[in-house]
């Protein structure tokens, strides 16, 4: 017991660097930083620390052998598929564009969080896959954003009506983006969202083997939700929009 314990709360820890849910705040509040320094930070550099700490700690330091089948993997797979749902759903809420990116990064994190407490070999896989295709895609969106801040000194998504001809080239990338992190085949986010699923399946858990498919459904519906509207408003703007 003191085992596990210890593992669930190192495994929070360094989830904190991985904004897991309720910890999370203090990767929205980073959105304010510069757009180059948002994206490595969103992308790349602290979360994804924190993340490979975590396939680290559960694969490594303590072991599966160990952790399989007890409370305390239970304990971190709820927290990771309550960040994954929370983050997909603040997203759609945000009406400013970078904190929007800022929170759909909380949930992609969580992808790998979970995939890592499934512990089996496809889980592994799919932590690996998503860290490094949402370093990809992530940095490539928060990019996009800065651009249209640039250029075009708009922030908010309801001020990005039309900007698709103008922009054509950034709207395109984002387009991209948003159709990966979805996980729309053949993008990359498909593919680690693939082995995650497979991963649940076949791990033998009752709840989870089943309520994993459908966590992953629903947040790649509020994923599609909150990230396509943008290439929609940019390339087929509405009657009254001011281009």
């Amino acid at each position: 017991e003191l085992l596990l314990s210890v593992f669930v709360l190192a495994f929070v820890g360094c989830g904190v660097k991985a904004a897991i849910w309720p910890m999370h705040s203090w990767l929205i509040s980073a959105a304010v930083a510069p757009t180059p320094v948002t994206a490595l930070l969103h992308a790349v550099a602290v979360v994804k620390a924190g993340a490979f700490a975590c396939i680290r700690l559960t694969y490594f330091a303590f072991g599966t052998d160990i952790l399989y089948g007890t409370w305390g993997q239970y304990t971190v797979m709820a927290l990771a598929m309550i960040t994954l749902v929370f983050g997909s759903a603040m997203a759609l809420k945000q009406r400013h564009f970078k904190r929007r990116l800022a929170y759909s990064t909380v949930s992609n994190l969580s992808y790998i969080l979970f995939a890592t407490a499934i512990m089996t070999g496809a889980g592994a896989v799919a932590a690996f896959m998503h860290l490094i295709a949402h370093s990809v895609v992530k940095i490539m969106a928060f990019f996009c954003a800065g651009s249209v801040l640039l250029y075009a000194h708009r922030e908010y998504v309801s001020e990005l009506e039309g900007l698709g001809k103008r922009m054509p080239l950034t709207f395109a990338c984002f387009t991209v983006a948003a159709c990966a992190l979805t996980g729309i085949p053949p993008f990359n986010g498909f593919v680690s969202k693939w082995y995650l699923a497979l991963g649940a399946l076949d791990s033998g858990m009752a709840v989870y083997s089943w309520l994993t498919p459908v966590v992953l459904l629903i947040s790649a519906l509020l994923t599609a939700g909150y990230l396509l509207p943008v290439t929609v408003r940019g390339f087929f703007p509405g009657k009254d929009a001011v281009l």
